[in-house]
């Protein structure tokens, strides 16, 4: 039986602990999406706190995929140079870090981007409010170029793996999604015609990188609200991912749409902790690949119950407020801090990554 402390590999990545960092958007990046030096500050405190591995925030692959404001980008070979930064301090500081790779489809807003946001099917999204344009299939295949020219320029830039964003409503996860997803066509229907185009950026992405780099993937297993995507449909779509070869997924779930059963819960006690648990363990039955575990981890004792069932659990929010947690969990049994208040999406928008409770505690201490 593993532990926390077991390594781990993925397409001959090795990790020395079965911890990872899942992704969030940082808000510390530049107007051209070039990181920032606090953003690599940020990624390095990761890596000396001993995260196993770090996934970045997601990194847009298209102008017009770009889902927030100084969100970090890999749409252009000009960003190579920049993000080999990230890479440099990562690996200086002993971490593996993978890139997370998006295109936000309909989640976004055109004062962002320039552009109106795009996606399956034409809509008003009920979470952004703005009136989203059905992608062509010429465009569908641009996109999925796109995602290959991303992947290999993380590649180029020294990251250690490249994670596929098909979760929490972003485009690969809204044409999975029947919610967002009422095409005819080859990429519309079935599960497997709605999963189409994830499965060709797969291809796609894996042509570009080749065979002995690692390539995994982020999946929604579930929508949380009615119309959307239903477990069943994702276990198929994760047994299909696995056989084409994919090297791991973490399974997740959620969208904005979905209000409190999004991907960001409130967590009080150990029973909130884990909620996509069972989830994961459903395509952990039918994926030959590793699996890893997100959603609302904080306790020690739940995180290593967790590795009874699959490789690897995700935290977000507790590494915003204590980058050094691992470490601080090899020397002792303490909970994260993180109580769930959200705020750090609020601190993010002001300043970039940060956590509110700890910026409350810096102002009274200052006062």
């Amino acid at each position: 039986m593993a532990d926390i402390y077991t390594p781990w590999s993925m397409n001959g990545l090795e990790m020395p602990n079965r911890l990872v960092r899942s992704a969030t958007w940082e808000g510390l990046a530049d107007d051209k999406g070039a990181p920032t030096h606090e953003l690599i500050l940020a990624l390095a405190a990761l890596a000396e706190g001993g995260c196993g591995l770090i996934i970045t925030g997601y990194c847009y692959v298209s102008p017009e995929g770009k889902g927030l404001p100084k969100q970090t980008g890999v749409y252009m070979d000009a960003l190579v140079g920049p993000l080999t930064r990230i890479t440099d301090a990562v690996h200086t500081a002993g971490g593996k870090i993978a890139m997370q790779i998006v295109h936000a489809g309909g989640q976004t807003k055109q004062e962002w981007t320039g552009f109106q946001p795009v996606g399956p099917s034409a809509m008003t999204h009920p979470a952004f409010g703005e009136e989203v344009a059905e992608l062509s299939v010429e465009d569908i295949h641009r996109i999925i170029d796109d995602f290959a020219l991303g992947a290999a320029r993380a590649k180029a830039a020294g990251f250690d793996a490249v994670q596929l964003h098909g979760a929490h409503g972003y485009l690969l996860s809204q044409f999975n999604s029947p919610f967002t997803n009422k095409r005819q066509d080859e990429y519309g229907g079935d599960w497997e015609g709605r999963g189409r185009m994830m499965f060709e950026v797969l291809q796609a992405a894996r042509n570009a990188v080749g065979p002995n780099y690692p390539l995994f993937i982020k999946l929604n297993s579930v929508d949380g609200l009615e119309g959307g995507l239903e477990l069943e449909d994702a276990v198929k779509m994760a047994k299909r991912l696995g056989d084409m070869g994919i090297d791991a997924i973490e399974v997740s779930g959620g969208q904005p749409a979905a209000g409190k059963l999004g991907a960001a819960r409130v967590v009080k006690d150990a029973e909130d902790e884990g909620y996509f648990l069972d989830n994961a363990k459903a395509i952990k039955e039918v994926a030959d690949c590793p699996v890893i575990t997100v959603g609302g981890y904080r306790s020690k004792d739940v995180v290593a119950s967790a590795l009874d069932e699959v490789e690897a659990v995700a935290m977000c929010r507790p590494f915003i407020r204590q980058p050094d947690l691992v470490n601080l969990w090899k020397t002792g049994d303490a909970k994260a801090t993180c109580i769930s208040c959200g705020g750090c999406l609020a601190v993010g928008l002001e300043q970039g990554l940060g956590c509110s409770q700890e910026l409350k505690k810096q102002k009274k201490g200052g006062a």
